[in-house]
């Protein structure tokens, strides 16, 4: 039994079924790529969900701008008054609390540069040949116990 068969289970008490030909792994790339927009798709998208889903269960959520609240809370800090008492409203929680920061925060980093990925390679092979003249430099490690010498006490 995988990962998503377990997650099938779980979410057998909601309704909810993943599909077998929808690839999680190329959801992230396609949130990346534009995830200021992306960012506030999520809010908006979950906002009118956890809206539907707590109206009329939760005291505190009376209007689009209370879900709003909670939404944009749970993809960075998670303050709030508000907390979901539905289990629809706890699942839209677990989403945004699992993926927000890492969308929020890719939303706050700007565009990358097209060479950021080779400047990265460059400066990991600086380091690696700088690490590697230190250890050419270094006298041969001990290879057995006799050669070790242990001072007298």
């Amino acid at each position: 039994m995988g990962w998503k068969d377990d997650l099938n289970y779980g979410l057998a008490a909601f309704g909810i079924k993943i599909p077998e030909t929808m690839p999680l792994d190329a959801l992230a790339p396609k949130l990346a790529s534009a995830p200021l927009r992306n960012s506030a798709a999520l809010i908006a998208v979950s906002s009118a969900a956890f809206l539907a889903a707590e109206r009329g269960h939760n005291p505190k959520v009376n209007d689009i701008y209370d879900a709003m609240i909670y939404c944009s809370t749970c993809l960075s800090v998670g303050y709030a008054d508000i907390f979901p008492r539905t289990p629809i409203g706890k699942l839209i929680g677990t989403i945004l609390m699992t993926a927000g920061p890492a969308l929020a925060a890719r939303a706050l980093d700007g565009q990358a540069q097209d060479d950021t990925v080779g400047r990265a390679d460059a400066i990991q092979q600086d380091i690696l040949k700088t690490l590697q003249s230190i250890l050419d430099r270094l006298p041969p490690a001990a290879t057995s116990a006799a050669e070790v010498q242990t001072p007298q006490t």
